[in-house]
């Protein structure tokens, strides 16, 4: 990321990421998991001369970033290359204050403690709490619980001190107690009765406490009001003035948590003045309104503007004058949003809820009222300049009576929001916030900024291994084998340059790259033709096309399907492995388990074989956003009744079913051409390194396999033939002898399938079963499947130790263009393939031909 980009740390603290790298060891991030919680930061890298883009959502937020960055998504962490305009992200509203180095002073002493029992003095100084310093940890969590009992506490007799809230917000105030090193009690409830003008009606009452005197006597040396709070003359604590802004937000935002209004609809698009108020005898009157004034000033230090300090006598029964006293914060948009985003609440899920739908909702307002008045600013400039009204109103999708108040009316000043824009309750009723205070939000733009960029990064110890910056959380294929005459003795003492010519020759990882140029006819022409293509163009032979799937060539693709964003995202792609799990493997055979099936293939032990594992790259990637994008659009009622949103589809036989199928088949196609192309390079790396041809070295393609597809085919169902669409996702095909659509080389003994495993593990070669078809729609497995995320992965596994033991215990060369894609793919984070494969040999499904075992490996 940018070093200009805010990272959110513990407390609340916000601090650019470049000023990271000399403290980052001391530091704890927030992570965005199933909660909002902390993590040490482990890591600190960067780099200089970057590409880096801009990403923008429909709330205006923003962060920079590169191709290879992740972010969160609903469907989990996914690199920013994958992401397109329309795609969602998760966003962690709350930005948190600016961080600053507290200045170091005593907070508590013994001395504060002088006509207390020795006993209380040995139970604080045994907590570390004496003396109490400003930078200490525990200071922090002092802050915060003297802040909410200042609103919703009490003093209790027999050292007793109360909390009072939901259920939820006391176990935070529990755990905060605890990390102090005091017990706090169960949370207990209990049933009042309450009038109210006459009215009675029932609440629960929820409460937790402290039976410590040590702890009580803290808050109390602290600020935490004694006795009735009407009565008191308590303040801000006496220290408040010498704090940084983010602690002194510790204290506001859990006074606020306790006191404050939550958000809430005041004219249906406009937010109410958020309050807090307190009673106070006229005797200490002054105090409080002091009081007020030091949380004004707090906010206003942080561009937070409050009204005026209201003070008004009460209509009380009591039998002394009261005095009400209340501050309220400006009800602007923009003011709220600096509130929400940077103070807000502690110690109260709710509020914290309600607040960052109040910030989306804000900022999505913001951002259509500033569309909006774009659109006026060039009506009025187009009318100016002789437009005729009716050209101008066909020139902007928007109300044709704005467009009219745009040029004629005089409008000054920011328009309103359209009529038909949400007010704030119904929007909360769309909009869902995690636990984690997340929310997803669509991406506008992406946009690139620079292409020499300093950026930065960290890593975490959570196992979400994620973390917040500028609000972000941040972290279709095939395969294909080519055999060759070469032994494992023929290749032995040129490992390492065999795999640095591979890597140096065949592009790898995120973003750009690839072994050809294409202009756009030339993209339309691979996906129209696939391989067929690459044979015109001298990248194949005819005997290519006999060993690959359909030919290397999908019947029904239809390039103007694909749009022309997916277009520009793959042009520059064509030969590229891409990154994740994609791999270019040179292996050796170890075992045949069926020597005329292996005979078929031109398999024999000890022999060299390569198997290329990638996919349409960024282009298939884009053409199934695109046609999800469009999916719900047409479909929300299908996928309202769907229990899961990642299993959008278009209904069978609908206009945009048919036009995804044919966008499908061309992105298969341009898969294929990928693949053939890496082959290519690879025959020609290998010529170089042997000093031979690669007809010599008898380097054929033994078969190419979709991974990851839909295609029409023909399947008994209870007796009847029908055409179904088989969405083979996580499976590959595996058609048996005989089977009209496999390879005529192969016909007599079966399909064959190509069963990848880790780079520690090796790799199978199959034939398809004989009771695919009955078991499966002629399907198995296309690989052996991960045991942990490539979050956990990178968690538990570093890329240089596992090229290390690759390297030492197996003879394994590794390269890739980052360690952390080793760490990835490391041999401890998937199946057992061995155990994969039995399976599919004892179902039937695919039967065992032969075993490979790596000799070395490039990734992305």
């Amino acid at each position: 990321m940018s070093g200009e980009s805010d990272v959110l740390l513990e407390h609340g603290r916000r601090i650019p990421i470049e000023d990271l790298e000399d403290r980052f060891e001391t530091e704890t991030a927030m992570v965005a998991s199933d909660e909002l919680t902390t993590s040490p930061i482990q890591l600190f890298t960067g780099r200089d001369d970057a590409e880096v883009y801009e990403v923008e959502t429909e709330t205006g937020d923003t962060i920079t970033a590169t191709p290879d960055h992740p972010f969160q998504t609903p469907a989990g962490m996914r690199p920013l290359e994958e992401l397109s305009e329309g795609d969602e992200v998760r966003l962690q509203p709350f930005r948190g204050v600016p961080d600053e180095e507290p200045e170091e002073f005593t907070v508590l002493s013994e001395a504060d403690f002088s006509d207390a029992n020795s006993q209380l003095v040995r139970a604080l100084d045994d907590r570390g709490l004496l003396p109490l310093k400003s930078t200490d940890d525990a200071f922090n969590r002092l802050l915060k619980l003297v802040g909410f009992h200042t609103g919703d506490g009490a003093i209790g007799s027999g050292g007793q001190t109360w909390f009072y809230g939901e259920p939820a917000d006391l176990e935070s105030i529990q755990d905060d107690i605890e990390a102090i090193g005091f017990t706090p009690s169960k949370i207990y409830e209990r049933d009042r009765s309450h009038e109210i003008d006459g009215k009675r009606f029932e609440t629960t009452e929820y409460s937790v406490r402290a039976n410590s005197k040590a702890f009580q006597n803290v808050l109390l040396a602290l600020g935490a009001p004694d006795g009735r709070k009407i009565e008191s003359n308590f303040t801000t604590p006496w220290f408040f003035d010498r704090l940084p802004n983010w602690q002194k937000a510790l204290y506001a935002a859990a006074y606020f948590g306790a006191e404050m209004n939550a958000p809430a609809a005041q004219h249906d698009k406009n937010l109410y003045c958020p309050k807090v108020s307190q009673t106070r005898v006229v005797d200490v009157a002054d105090a409080g309104e002091e009081f007020m004034a030091d949380l004004a000033a707090f906010l206003s230090d942080l561009g937070i503007e409050t009204n005026e300090i209201e003070r008004f006598e009460t209509d009380s029964s009591a039998d002394r004058e009261t005095i009400r006293l209340r501050l309220g914060i400006k009800n602007d948009s923009e003011n709220l949003i600096r509130f929400f985003s940077s103070v807000g609440f502690r110690y109260n899920h709710e509020k914290r809820r309600k607040a960052v739908k109040a910030l989306q909702y804000l900022k999505t307002k913001a951002a259509v009222i500033d569309h909006r008045a774009t659109i006026a600013r060039e009506a009025k400039a187009m009318a100016d300049g002789g437009t005729p009204a009716g050209d101008i109103k066909s020139e902007f999708d928007i109300n044709e009576r704005f467009i009219e108040r745009s040029i004629w009316g005089g409008r000054s000043g920011r328009p309103r929001p359209p009529a038909e824009f949400p007010g704030f309750d119904e929007y909360c009723e769309t909009i869902s916030v995690g636990d984690d205070y997340a929310v997803s939000t669509r991406i506008r733009s992406i946009e690139l900024v620079d292409e020499e960029h300093s950026v930065y990064d960290i890593g975490v110890a959570h196992d979400a291994h994620n973390f917040i910056a500028d609000g972000f959380v941040v972290s279709n294929c095939g395969v294909r084998m080519m055999r060759t005459n070469l032994t494992y003795d023929d290749l032995k003492g040129r490992e390492e340059e065999l795999v640095d010519s591979l890597f140096a020759n065949i592009p790898s990882g995120l973003g750009g790259g690839g072994v050809v140029e294409a202009g756009v006819d030339t993209v339309d022409e691979i996906l129209a033709r696939g391989v067929d293509w690459a044979l015109e163009n001298g990248h194949a032979v005819e005997d290519d096309l006999r060993h690959c799937e359909d030919e290397g060539m999908r019947e029904g693709a239809d390039p103007s399907k694909v749009s022309q964003k997916a277009k520009d995202r793959g042009k520059n792609q064509i030969g590229s492995l891409g990154s994740g799990n994609h791999f270019l493997e040179v292996q050796r055979v170890t075992d045949v388990f069926d020597d005329e099936v292996g005979d078929a293939f031109g398999l024999e032990e000890d022999q060299i074989v390569v198997l290329i594992h990638c996919g349409s790259r960024g282009l298939g990637h884009q053409t199934c956003n695109d046609y999800l994008r469009k999916i719900e659009k047409q479909h929300q009622g299908l996928l309202n009744q769907l229990p899961d949103k990642e299993l959008a589809a278009a209904p069978a036989g609908s206009q945009l079913a048919e036009d995804y199928y044919a966008a499908m088949n061309a992105a298969i196609n341009f898969a294929w051409v990928n693949r053939q192309l890496i082959m290519h390079r690879t025959r020609e790396v290998f010529e170089r390194v042997f000093d031979r041809s690669w007809e010599a070295m008898e380097m054929d393609l033994l078969y190419d396999v979709a991974h990851n597809i839909a295609k029409k085919e023909t399947h008994d169902v209870d007796g009847e033939d029908r055409e179904l669409f088989v969405h083979r996702k996580g499976a590959t095909r595996a058609f048996p002898a005989g089977h009209p659509e496999v390879p005529k080389a192969y016909r007599d003994v079966g399909q064959p399938v190509i069963i990848p495993g880790s780079m520690g593990a090796g790799s199978y070669v199959l034939r398809g079963g004989e009771n695919s078809m009955d078991l499966t729609f002629g399907s198995t497995a296309h690989g052996a499947g991960r045991l942990m995320s490539r979050t956990q992965a990178k968690d538990e596994f570093w890329g240089g130790d596992v090229q290390d033991q690759l390297e030492e215990q197996d003879q394994i060369y590794v390269k890739a263009q980052s360690g952390a894609t080793v760490a990835e793919e490391a041999p401890g984070v998937y199946k057992d393939v061995d155990e994969v494969v039995r399976i599919s040999d004892e179902l039937g499904i695919g039967d065992k031909v032969a075993r490979t075992f790596p000799v070395c490996n490039i990734k992305g």
